[in-house]
C-alpha cells in the first residue's frame, strides 16, 4: 500500500502520497556552464535543466566543497568535512579501492589520452603546498556516521538506491559494499572518482564487481529508469550521481548532443583548448537527465521533488569566463564552491533565490521533503550543520535561513587548523584561505574575487566583517 499523510481538519482529511525525492548530481561544473545561470553567453545547450529551473527555484548562492567526496559526505551526514574527515577526494596509497581492470575498449570507442583523468593540482592546498598530496591516504566515510538513507529507513517506508559515482569507499569502511552499508537498499555504483574511460569500466551492483562497455551515463540511466519502475506504488529516494561532465575529456556520442559537434570528428584528439568537448558532455548529461524525468508518469513526476545540484567548481582547466583558471575547482574561490542547485516538485514556487545554502544543507530539507523531523531523527550525540532551506521553495519572500555558509579542504587525516583551506561567506563578505593565505573579499562590489582587501586599509564596516568571520570560523571549526 502506497504510504499516505493525513491532514485533520475540521470539516474534512486532506491526505496525499508520500513523495519521491530525485537527487541528481552533475560532475566537476559551476554555475558558469549553464545557461539559466546566465553567466556565459557559451553555454552548452541543456533544455531538461533549462526547463527545471522554469519550473522551480534556481539558487545564486548555493555552496559546496571545493572537490567531490567532501560534498558527497555532506549529502549523506549534514556535517562538514572537518567532522567526518573527509577533506579531499577519497584514495591514495593504502585508502584506496582495488578492482580488476574493465573489459579492453569496443573498436568504435576512442581511447582518453593520457592525463585526461587525473588532474594536476595548480589549486594546491594546505600541506600540499609543503609536501606531496599523493604519498597521504585519504580515509572514506566512517560506518559510525549517521547518514540520509539510515534516517529513511529508521522512519518511513521508503525505497532508497544510489546510482552513479560513490567515491567514498575505501579499503576499510567496507570498499565496494560502502554504499549498502551505510544504509542503501540497492547500489549500482561506480566506486572511484571518475572511469579510465566513459566507453569501458567496472560498475558494482550491491557488490558484485561487473565489467561493463558501452556509454556510461546511458548505463546508470538505464539503471535508474528501471529502478524507478520497479517502485511501482513505494515511495522512494534516489541519489543518482553522474560521472559527467567529469573528465576523461571526450566526444559524447551524437545521440545525446542537443547541438552539432560533428566538425570535432569522432577520433578527433579532445583538447581542453577546445571547449566544445566539455560542452557535448554536458549536452550528455543534460539528456540523460531528460531520460529519466520523460520515464515518469504524468502522477509520479508530479509528486517528485527533482534536486540537481553541481559537487563543486569547474575544472581548472576547463574553467570559462566569469570564472579563471586557478580559481576553480580544488580552490576555496567561487569558482571552486558556488555550484548550480536547481529545485522542483509540489508545492515548489517558481524564481531565483539568494538565499545562502550549504551542500550540508541538503540533508536536513531532504528529510523535510519526506515527512521526517531531522531533530527527532539524528542521534542525540551527533552534531550536524545542516539547515533546512524547504521554507525558501515554498515562499520566495522566506529570508535566508543561514547568516553564514562554509566549506573546507584538507589533506585526508589530517584535519586541524595548521594544514586546512576553509572559506566562509555572509551575505556580502568572504573571508577564505587558500594555499595557507588569508584572502577577504566584499562580493556585492567584486563577485568574482579580482580584489584582496587586506592588501589595503579596511573601512570600518570590512573590518567589522573580517573579525566577525574569522571569529565564526574559530567558534566553528572548534565545536564539538
Amino acid at each position: 500500500m502506497k504510504l499516505k499523510f493525513c491532514i485533520l481538519f475540521f470539516f474534512s482529511n486532506l491526505c496525499y502520497s508520500a513523495p519521491n525525492i530525485l537527487l541528481i548530481i552533475g560532475d566537476d561544473m559551476g554555475n558558469e556552464t549553464l545557461a539559466s545561470y546566465g553567466l556565459s553567453d557559451d553555454t552548452a545547450t541543456t533544455a531538461t535543466l533549462d526547463q527545471l529551473a522554469n519550473e522551480g527555484i534556481r539558487f545564486n548562492n548555493f555552496w559546496t566543497q571545493p572537490v567531490c567526496s567532501p560534498t558527497r559526505a555532506t549529502l549523506l551526514t549534514g556535517r562538514y568535512g572537518f567532522r567526518t574527515g573527509i577533506g579531499r577526494p577519497v584514495g591514495g596509497p593504502g585508502g584506496g579501492l582495488q578492482l580488476d581492470d574493465p573489459p579492453p575498449l569496443p573498436a568504435w570507442a576512442v581511447p582518453s589520452p593520457p592525463g585526461m583523468r587525473n588532474q594536476p593540482g595548480p589549486g594546491l592546498s594546505g600541506i600540499e603546498a609543503i609536501d606531496s598530496l599523493s604519498s597521504i591516504p585519504r580515509a572514506g566515510l566512517d560506518l559510525d556516521e549517521y547518514t540520509l538513507p539510515k534516517a529513511f529507513d529508521d522512519h518511513l517506508n521508503y525505497k532508497t538506491a544510489a546510482i552513479g559515482k560513490w567515491h567514498l569507499g575505501d579499503d576499510k569502511n567496507g570498499g565496494i559494499d560502502h554504499p549498502n552499508l551505510v544504509g542503501f537498499d540497492h547500489a549500482v555504483t561506480l566506486p572511484f572518482g571518475s572511469p579510465e574511460n566513459y566507453f569501458s569500466w567496472n560498475k558494482v551492483v550491491n557488490g558484485e564487481v561487473i565489467g561493463t562497455v558501452g556509454y556510461a551515463p546511458v548505463d546508470k540511466t538505464n539503471d535508474a529508469i528501471n529502478w524507478i519502475a520497479e517502485q511501482e506504488d513505494n515511495p522512494w529516494f534516489l541519489w543518482f550521481a553522474l560521472n559527467l561532465p567529469h573528465t576523461p575529456l571526450h566526444l559524447s556520442p551524437e545521440e545525446h548532443w542537443q547541438s552539432d559537434y560533428s566538425h570535432l570528428g569522432r577520433n578527433s584528439v579532445p583538447s581542453y583548448d577546445n571547449p566544445d568537448y566539455f560542452q557535448s558532455m554536458l549536452e550528455a548529461m543534460d539528456t540523460q537527465i531528460g531520460r529519466i524525468l520523460d520515464s515518469l508518469s504524468a502522477e509520479v513526476r508530479a509528486n517528485t521533488y527533482v534536486i540537481f545540484m553541481g559537487d563543486n567548481g569547474t575544472d581548472l582547466r576547463i574553467v570559462s569566463s566569469p570564472f579563471r583558471p586557478y580559481y576553480a575547482k580544488q580552490t576555496m574561490y567561487q569558482g571552486g564552491v558556488n555550484v548550480p542547485l536547481i529545485v522542483a516538485g509540489p508545492g515548489i514556487v517558481n524564481g531565483v533565490s539568494d538565499a545562502l545554502v550549504n551542500s550540508t544543507d541538503l540533508f536536513a530539507t531532504i528529510m523535510e521533503m519526506a515527512g521526517i523531523d531531522p531533530e527527532e531523527a539524528v542521534p542525540e550525540e551527533v552534531t550536524t550543520d545542516s539547515v533546512s532551506f524547504l521554507p525558501i521553495l515554498k515562499d520566495l519572500n522566506t529570508p535566508s535561513q543561514r547568516e553564514w555558509v562554509y566549506a573546507d579542504m584538507f589533506p585526508g587525516g589530517f584535519i586541524g587548523i595548521p594544514t586546512a583551506d576553509y572559506a566562509m561567506r555572509n551575505h556580502r563578505y568572504k573571508l577564505l584561505r587558500n594555499n595557507l593565505e588569508e584572502h577577504f573579499y566584499d562580493l556585492q562590489a567584486d563577485p568574482y574575487e579580482y580584489n584582496n582587501l587586506l592588501e589595503g586599509d579596511l573601512t570600518e564596516e570590512q573590518s567589522e566583517n573580517y573579525l566577525a568571520l574569522k571569529q565564526q570560523i574559530e567558534t566553528l571549526r572548534n565545536s564539538e
